[in-house]
């Protein structure tokens, strides 16, 4: 039986929900060995013949990571090294060395959401020529990946997020909007502040709460100070980093969620949102703008435009028959593409890699 590598972090997220699912399809025609970073408390469900390698390093980008890969295709020889994120580097460059046949790097991150860096900018770009395969989470990502790094267009391909169905349906509540994400200005969650202030001229129960951490230096103190002064202390709460079982419970029982993002290569809390019945208003931009059809199964502003945001949001507050429809054609254009074991089945059996 031939092996198969794939390197992600395991916890609770939907990210690594997405490869334990693909690991668990794998492992029916393949042995499947899992290269962990950073190992976490989860519920995720592994096949019981799927093994776990867990990195010498926290993050696996050192020598001792490096060699520990070699010595497990040594001894593994592994046909397919699938990897994501910290692990990119490495399983490329190793991968490449040791002669492994399909080497398949995960596109996640459009390089307008990166601090550019010449050195590491020119090292991905040298990497990303060594890989036989990147995936890219949406169309957005994949342009973004040939026009950045030079990438032959017949080496990329397109598939994308995907989450489980949770099964999720609870009472609306019409007051409560849903911001899931990290706090950074390229997230625009300062324009959704700034919207938020109109809307409650006219709706002043309305209540936003903001799910996510800190991921920018100072953010934190900025965005209180912009609540005082718009007069917003009663209607916003920032309650940090979650579970993905409260993000799904918040959504389900808000009247919409936001992701007011200046740039996104997939919107994961787009289809989390669709999957429990929830619109979603979201910026007309790359990858977010690809999952949200205007009018159907969402809306759409333009990006940094808090008065249209703020009109996007006064319209469907106003009209809750017009919110209902979008949120079930939201749930079902979920069901029929980002469904995680229909996508993750249809990738395997579609995808030369596994031929």
């Amino acid at each position: 039986m031939q092996t198969v590598f794939i390197a992600f972090t395991l916890k609770n997220s939907s990210v690594a929900e997405f490869f334990v699912s693909l690991a668990n399809r794998l492992s029916r025609n393949y042995q499947v060995i899992i290269f962990s970073h950073a190992t976490e408390d989860h519920d995720l469900i592994l096949e019981k013949s799927i093994k776990i390698q867990e990195w010498p390093s926290r993050r696996p980008t050192k020598f001792v990571d490096f060699r520990f890969l070699i010595k497990n295709i040594r001894e593994h020889k592994p046909e397919i090294l699938i990897a994501s994120f910290g692990a990119v580097n490495l399983f490329i460059l190793g991968g490449f060395l040791m002669g492994v046949k399909h080497r398949v790097a995960w596109y996640h991150t459009l390089t307008s959401q990166l601090e550019f860096k010449r050195m590491l900018f020119w090292r991905k770009k040298y990497l990303y020529k060594l890989a036989s395969r990147i995936i890219a989470n949406s169309e957005s990502a994949r342009l973004d990946a040939i026009d950045a790094f030079n990438i032959n267009k017949k080496k990329i391909e397109v598939v994308p997020n995907a989450v489980n169905d949770p099964q999720i349906k609870k009472k609306t509540n019409q007051n409560k909007l849903v911001y899931v994400g990290r706090l950074h200005r390229l997230k625009g969650i300062k324009v959704l502040l700034r919207a938020l202030a109109i809307v409650k001229e006219r709706y002043p129960n309305i209540f936003l709460e903001v799910i996510g951490g800190e991921d920018e230096a100072g953010i934190m103190l900025e965005l209180i100070k912009l609540k005082e002064e718009l007069k917003l202390e009663k209607n916003i709460k920032f309650v940090g980093n979650q579970s993905k079982d409260y993000v799904l419970q918040a959504f389900s029982t808000a009247y919409c969620s936001i992701v007011p993002s200046y740039y996104e290569a997939f919107g994961y809390v787009v289809i989390e949102s669709f999957s429990v019945h929830t619109p979603v208003i979201g910026s007309n931009t790359t990858g977010i703008a690809e999952i949200i059809e205007d009018e159907v199964s969402g809306l759409l502003f333009e990006p940094g435009s808090h008065k249209e945001l703020a009109s996007k949001l006064l319209r469907l507050l106003e009209k809750p028959d017009f919110r209902d429809k979008l949120a079930e054609q939201a749930y079902i254009s979920f069901l029929e593409t980002y469904e995680l074991n229909k996508l993750v089945d249809n990738f395997v059996e579609q995808s030369f890699i596994f031929k």
